[in-house]
């Protein structure tokens, strides 16, 4: 709103209720716009002053765009009570991580995390966390040097963040000359040193870059020109900060990111945690740490199923530590994995049920026919009888001496199944035998009344090494993706292996192949077959 001040004799107004820097920041959101650079440097130029003031008469705050209201004349200033804990989910993130778990106010250091978090979510309309890109990467537009601030501010571990407010405030205010209250001029080398380490940017919670960070941030006046300045503040604008008309790529895209359906919200959301290769995340199970892993590898662990939504998850850098379920990046990929978990557990139901039913069904078929055969039995007994023909009792004598034999043997050898490339979706080979080659070479004598060998391995042996599939997505293979993979073993060592993977992938196939030649089972000199479906 433009700035205006009441007159002595004019009548007094009704106060109005005070409007925060987070009702602008949601406004914004839904719209798909976020702040200029010059509204957001007029906004955090004077606030960075305010926390300088006030932490230096020892006063201990909570800064988050909840704590910031707009002044009757248009300046941004800290609330008298900015020690209040955060409602709003986008305020809790602008809190440094070591306040984030008790919430109790914090010091000087703290509030410049909050400062860049703020400037961060005022120019990208995004809040700091896993899942955040850089700046420049969701808007060219923005300056190098705001994005090298922002890098410096939101350092995850204290030790290696700057503390020094006023050397911030100074450094944001050369970023935009003139768009907002001028600080005392104060060298930006302080922020590349705290009282105990280096600056170390690779604490940030910012992704890499390739940008060289200097010595020193560079004081861009010249490189960025200026728009012609604006007389008057925008209408509706609490903060009576200019707005400045430009449209961006992250603003075009503004109505599409709202309008996103789940699906592809889910696939933006991994693409942002996957821009960060640092091995950052370890997760406890059962009182063991695993990791540290990337956020690639942390996903592919989520969706083979090796960390469930119970287990704790801890970002290295951040400081956060909570279950799976609780972090907003990470929890729709385990509701995920445990859905299609549900789905596959209801079809091997299905698929079992259908198996018993037919089973009751052969049944009743051999009791219908038994029940028929002894009725004709009883018919043509009746028929005989009725007849008068005698009977002629036959007596077969009990030779002690004589030999039984069935056909020389029994034979164990197992019906034939279709070769290679005749199983439903695609089959490949990493080297050796199919599974339906040793099935059709295998040939097993049991003589009547001969001791058997040594027994063949029971259910939970063969099962044992393929229970754990997280080989399946390792190799690539989507959820949607049915494998089926079997087995002969001989020894302890797979000798055949068949994959078919439905719908085909000949790559995936050979993988899987692979892995699964490297399994290892107990010895059995006897070859036992197994086959399994993921």
């Amino acid at each position: 709103m433009p700035n205006a001040s009441m007159s002595a004799d004019s009548a007094p107004k009704a106060t109005k209720p005070k409007v925060t820097l987070r009702a602008l920041l949601d406004g914004r959101r839904a719209e798909g716009r976020t702040m200029s650079v010059e509204e957001a440097i007029a906004v955090i130029v004077p606030v960075c002053l305010e926390l300088q003031t006030r932490h230096g008469r020892g006063e201990r705050l909570l800064v988050h765009p909840s704590s910031i209201a707009a002044g009757v004349d248009g300046v941004p200033r800290l609330e008298a009570e900015a020690a209040f804990p955060p409602a709003h989910p986008f305020d809790r993130h602008c809190l440094a991580p070591e306040l984030q778990r008790k919430l109790e106010p914090g010091d000087a250091c703290a509030s410049v995390y909050s400062v860049g978090a703020i400037l961060y979510e005022m120019v990208t309309g995004h809040h700091v966390g896993p899942a955040m890109k850089r700046p420049r990467e969701l808007d060219p537009d923005l300056p190098e040097a705001l994005e090298i601030l922002i890098g410096k501010a939101i350092i995850g571990d204290r030790a290696h963040r700057p503390g020094d407010l006023g050397a911030l405030a100074s450094a944001m205010y050369h970023v935009a000359p003139q768009k907002s209250v001028h600080p005392p001029e104060i060298s930006e080398a302080r922020l590349d040193a705290s009282a105990e380490l280096e600056v170390d940017v690779r604490f940030s919670m910012l992704p890499p870059s390739e940008v060289v960070y200097r010595s020193r941030v560079p004081t861009v006046v010249a490189a960025f020109p200026q728009p012609a300045p604006v007389l008057a503040p925008a209408s509706g604008d609490p903060f009576g900060a200019p707005v400045i008309e430009r449209t961006s790529p992250r603003q075009e895209s503004g109505a599409r990111i709202s309008g996103e359906d789940p699906t592809a919200r889910l696939g933006a959301l991994k693409n942002r945690l996957e821009s960060d290769p640092r091995s950052r995340y370890v997760v406890n199970k059962q009182r063991m740490d695993h990791g540290p892993f990337t956020a690639v590898e942390l996903l592919q662990q989520i969706a083979s199923g090796a960390f469930g939504s119970e287990d704790v998850l801890r970002d290295s850098i951040g400081g956060e530590q909570m279950p799976i379920a609780e972090w907003e990046e990470f929890a729709p990929f385990a509701e995920q994995t445990l859905l299609v978990q549900e789905k596959r557990a209801e079809q091997t139901a299905v698929v079992r049920a259908a198996d018993a039913d037919k089973k009751r069904g052969i049944a009743k078929t051999i009791v219908a026919a038994s029940f028929v055969l002894a009725l004709a039995g009883v018919l043509a007994v009746w028929f005989f009888t009725r007849r008068g023909t005698r009977d002629d009792s036959v007596v077969v004598s009990n030779d002690r001496t004589g030999t039984i034999e069935i056909n020389g043997d029994i034979k164990g050898k197992k019906g034939k199944q279709g070769g290679p490339g005749h199983g439903v979706g695609g089959v490949g080979y990493s080297g050796g035998q199919s599974y339906e080659a040793v099935l059709n070479s295998n040939n097993e004598t049991v003589s009547m009344g001969e001791q058997g060998g040594s027994p063949d391995l029971n259910n939970a042996q063969l099962a044992a090494p393929l229970r754990s599939a997280s080989f399946v997505p390792g190799c690539g293979a989507p959820d949607a993706m049915k494998v089926t993979v079997r087995v002969a073993v001989r020894m302890g060592v797979p000798i055949g292996v068949t994959v078919n993977t439905q719908p085909a992938s000949g790559g995936v196939a050979a993988c899987i192949d692979r892995s699964v030649r490297g399994l290892r089972w107990p010895a059995s000199a006897k070859t036992d077959f197994v086959t399994t479906s993921y």
